[in-house]
């Protein structure tokens, strides 16, 4: 429940607040500024959540998370004023990367050596399904009005009340950590690099795709799908790519999950402005991707344990919101030559872009 309420949560809000700032003729470097906070809140709080948990307990920290996950979400409703949104968004992003990284470091925890590829992949699927569920709500609710952040709020809360029935059984990390969360980087640098390659592009699609769909006059409900796409990949190829994990080598097929990626990377810019292409090949995308990300998963869960697997998801989540603030950033880059509409000379690929009017 943990799992699908931060996908859900962050499905929905981040194009959502994309989507509301684009209607009011926000730019698309702001945009992607705005929608990097989230990130940083990753960045920012991964250091210190290790200690939070310790001194809180695992219980109480989840409902904290949560409730400051729901307080954030509703303000970004009531405050209209974007300096706001960027201490709430911070605040939002920080509060659900403690619900993430509290549910990556228990379903690691109880994985077993012969089953940890499928029970990750069942895990990340959570949160890709979830996550995939989410645009497909704006369609439903628009982008106006309340509906959308009670929706997002009620999520994060369901979750928190969810946790009471198993508060009994919640695994204790109170044991003595031998590695620091930096020493990650040395000890694990593939998986720390894999993780980053996730989050920027990650970044780079969540924050900016439904936007450029509007752009290409794809309409809100085409728009909002091809984040959707994106992830609908993740669902269909997580369990496949966990099985063969729990029988081949895990990082042969991270490689191969990274290859695969690039090809899809290359046809989306080739082939970005049809439709029935693109969407495909966002599935395909967003499948492999992810990959990279189940895979490291359930490499660091046979490497480490205890509070050191509680570092290990907090340095994780450190590679996340470094990707998370890049991805936004890179999606927004100049072109050589001003484009006539809002777009102002500001797109994520080559072929996103409307072509000039003549």
């Amino acid at each position: 429940m943990a799992a699908a309420a931060f996908g859900f949560t962050f499905g929905l809000s981040s194009p959502l607040l994309s989507l509301i700032l684009e209607s009011t003729d926000v730019g698309s470097s702001m945009i992607g500024l705005n929608g990097a906070m989230t990130s940083v809140g990753f960045l920012a709080s991964a250091p210190v959540i290790p200690f939070l948990i310790r001194r809180f307990g695992v219980m109480r920290f989840i409902t904290l998370s949560a409730l400051a996950a729901t307080t954030a979400l509703l303000l970004l409703r009531v405050i209209d004023d974007l300096l706001a949104w960027f201490l709430l968004r911070f605040i939002f992003g920080a509060a659900l990367n403690g619900l993430l990284l509290v549910s990556e470091t228990w379903i690691n925890q109880i994985a077993d050596s012969a089953s940890r590829g499928r029970v990750i992949a069942i895990y990340v699927t959570v949160i890709a399904a979830a996550f995939a569920v989410g645009p497909m709500i704006i369609p439903l609710t628009g982008i106006e009005g309340w509906t959308p952040f009670i929706v997002g709020a009620m999520a994060v809360l369901a979750s928190a009340v969810t946790f009471r029935p198993v508060r009994r059984i919640a695994p204790r990390f109170d044991d003595h950590q031998t590695l620091a969360i930096v020493s990650f980087f040395k000890v694990a640098p593939t998986l720390m690099a894999a993780v980053a390659t996730v989050a920027v592009i990650d970044g780079a699609m969540v924050v900016h795709l439904a936007v450029y769909g509007l752009r290409l006059e794809a309409g809100l409900a085409l728009a909002a799908g091809m984040v959707s796409a994106f992830m609908v990949g993740n669902v269909l190829l997580q369990i496949p790519l966990g099985w063969m994990a729990d029988r081949l080598n895990g990082y042969r097929i991270l490689a191969g999950c990274a290859a695969a990626g690039i090809v899809c990377g290359l046809v989306i810019v080739a082939f970005a402005p049809v439709h029935v292409v693109v969407l495909p090949v966002l599935v395909l995308w967003g499948g492999f991707t992810y990959g990279l990300y189940t895979i490291a998963l359930t490499l660091l869960g046979g490497r480490f344990s205890g509070t050191n697997l509680v570092a290990a998801n907090a340095a994780f989540a450190l590679m996340w919101g470094a990707g998370g603030i890049a991805g936004p950033a890179v999606g927004c880059r100049r072109a050589s030559r001003p484009s006539p509409d809002r777009c102002r000379g500001v797109r994520l690929l080559p072929h996103l872009s409307p072509a000039p009017a003549s």
